[in-house]
């Protein structure tokens, strides 16, 4: 891509499903980069490989070699841990006790059913608020232990 510098080549720890919102991709380096701005592009792909490119002070991110690229920022401070026992996805106050022993409680209504037993979760802060990723799906978090 003409005027873009590669400065990272790596590729994505795992399942990679598009560009959403906030979407937060972990590379296989240990490195996190949370989508920057809104962009909607659907495509599935293992462990793709995953270039991050800058232009006029910019971060990008392109998958695949295709050409779509979205903005991204790195992140820092991700938590990654497990949920101690089953997930039965958002209900508005829901609370989540990790393996790690910290306990998370949901702080934005969200209702939406998705069962997953024991999986893995990330926490993050993009700028707003705490976000918990988990079995595919996100809400708004606080921490209450």
């Amino acid at each position: 891509m003409e005027g873009y510098e590669v400065v990272l080549r790596s590729q994505i720890d795992g399942d990679f499903e598009g560009f959403d919102d906030e979407v937060l991709f972990k590379l296989m380096d240990g490195s996190y980069w949370i989508q920057d701005e809104y962009k909607y592009w659907y495509r599935y792909a293992y462990c793709p490989e995953a270039l991050i490119l800058r232009k006029n002070g910019r971060f990008y991110i392109q998958v695949d070699r295709q050409s779509e690229i979205v903005p991204v920022q790195q992140i820092s401070g991700v938590i990654e841990s497990k949920i101690n026992g089953e997930f039965k996805g958002w209900e508005g106050e829901t609370t989540y006790e990790l393996l790690n022993g910290q306990v998370w409680q949901q702080s934005s209504y969200k209702y939406e059913y998705k069962y997953a037993y024991m999986p893995e979760v990330l926490i993050y802060n993009p700028g707003g608020g705490h976000i918990m990723q988990v079995a595919g799906t996100s809400a708004s978090v606080r921490r209450v232990r």
